[in-house]
Parts: C-alpha cells; sequence; structure tokens
C-alpha cells in the first residue's frame, strides 16, 4: 500500500488528508466506469505480477474509492512509438516486433477520478505510483483530453501530440472550408446557424459518425446532435504518452 499525503483548495469536496493506493478489482473499476468520457470497457485489462487484473485504485483515509487506474495490453500500431523508442519495434520482421511489444510494453488505458476528489492529484498519484513499479520497461498512454487534464506529463511521463485521425482531418477540413473551428458548433444556437447555412455538413456529420464502431451506433442520430458530437470529438487533440528507456 502506498500512502500519499494530499491537500485542496476547493473546501466543497471533501478534505483528503491522505491518498492510499493499493491494487484493485474489476468491481472497482466497474464503479467509476461510467464516469470515463470513453465509451465502454478497455480492450484488455492485464495481468499483473500476481495473476491479478492490473488495478488500483485510490482511496481516501475513510476508505471511500477516489479513483481508479487500469493498465491493458498494447495494440501492436503506434506511431508514436518510433519518437519514443527509435528502432524497438521496428525490425521489418512484424511477429518479431509483435513479440516485442507484448513483452516491454503496457498501456495505461483508464484512469478515473470520482468528481468529488478531482483536483487533489488523485490521478496524478495513481500515474507516479504504477510508474514507480511497472509491469514492464516501457509503459505507454493515449488521451484525448491530455491538453486539459495533463496529468500523465505530471507524473513523469513524456508527451507526443498525435495527428488527427482520417474522420477527423475530413470533418475539419469540411469546416476550414466554410471559415470555422470545431469550438464555434459546440453551442446549438451556433449550430444550427451553421447547419441552415450548409446543410451538406450534417452528410459530412454522419460520414465521420460511420468512421468508427465507436460512434457508428450515432450515424442516423438527428443531424444538429450529431455535428456538435463530431465537432466535439474532432477538436479533441489526442496526446500519446511514454516511460520507460
Amino acid at each position: 500500500m502506498h500512502t500519499v499525503n494530499t491537500t485542496t483548495a476547493n473546501p466543497s469536496r471533501p478534505q483528503m488528508e491522505t491518498c492510499c493506493i493499493t491494487p484493485g478489482t474489476r468491481a472497482d473499476y466497474d464503479a467509476l466506469a461510467h464516469l470515463h468520457y470513453r465509451g465502454g470497457p478497455p480492450a484488455t485489462i492485464a495481468r499483473s505480477r500476481d495473476g491479478m487484473p492490473a488495478i488500483l485504485t485510490a482511496r481516501d483515509e475513510d476508505g471511500r474509492l477516489a479513483g481508479v487506474l487500469v493498465v491493458s495490453m498494447p495494440t501492436l500500431n503506434g506511431s508514436w512509438r518510433s519518437l519514443a523508442w527509435p528502432g524497438a519495434y521496428t525490425s521489418g520482421d512484424k511477429r518479431r516486433d509483435a513479440l516485442e511489444i507484448n513483452r516491454t510494453l503496457r498501456c495505461i488505458s483508464r484512469v478515473i477520478v470520482d468528481p468529488r476528489f478531482r483536483g487533489q492529484g488523485v490521478a496524478r498519484t495513481l500515474v507516479r505510483t504504477y510508474l514507480d513499479e511497472p509491469l514492464t520497461p516501457r509503459t505507454e498512454a493515449i488521451a484525448a483530453m491530455g491538453h486539459v487534464c495533463p496529468f500523465f506529463a505530471a507524473a513523469g511521463m513524456t508527451a507526443y501530440p498525435l495527428p488527427p485521425s482520417a474522420r477527423d482531418a475530413r470533418l475539419l477540413d469540411a469546416l476550414a472550408s466554410v471559415g470555422l473551428e470545431p469550438w464555434e458548433l459546440l453551442e446549438s444556437r451556433g449550430a444550427a446557424r451553421t447547419l441552415d447555412s450548409h446543410p451538406w455538413l450534417s452528410r459530412e456529420a454522419r460520414t465521420w459518425a460511420g468512421g468508427s464502431p465507436s460512434t457508428r451506433r450515432h450515424k442516423d442520430a438527428e443531424p444538429l446532435s450529431l455535428l456538435m458530437l463530431a465537432a466535439s470529438h474532432a477538436g479533441q487533440r489526442p496526446i500519446a504518452y511514454a516511460h520507460g528507456g
């Protein structure tokens, strides 16, 4: 168990004198999963050295669950890896590279903090605690909200901004062609005026929704809400984080 002193400047939230970091369970993750901006669970949950799910929890001095961190197996493709670890996974032999990725790398796939305990360094403490005793020599994470919540960097990871996905790039190009930035469509009245002037953007929003399994279910949603959803996602700049030599 790791115990870390914490402070908060917000008197309306529970005051955490200490943050206790301990191994967690899938039930701990499930208790906070609905608070994460990504829909659905991570594709995998890695196993710790004792065979248990690689999950850490943060609790206050009264035992209340404040946050959870989940470690997953890495995806086999990641453009940022050539920057973070040049030559480590680019031997030219795909099978050999895949084996090396699985042997030396794990991904922090979820860090979730109960809103009552935000602003007290819980996320940073969870990440720092894992990095102090990682399962593998190298650790990575992807954060769609990295610009807003840079706790991975605060915990000591190196940031690598990622280019937009193909579907985000297409939508951004469509908006740029009429002189718009994604943030201008986050308010319903402004988005409605945009659709009135450029109704073809509803088609672009449907194309965007169909470009990923995670949003395909929204493809036939009402055009205004779909355009706002698409603009919100496309306006985010995901960041990859890496740690370890």
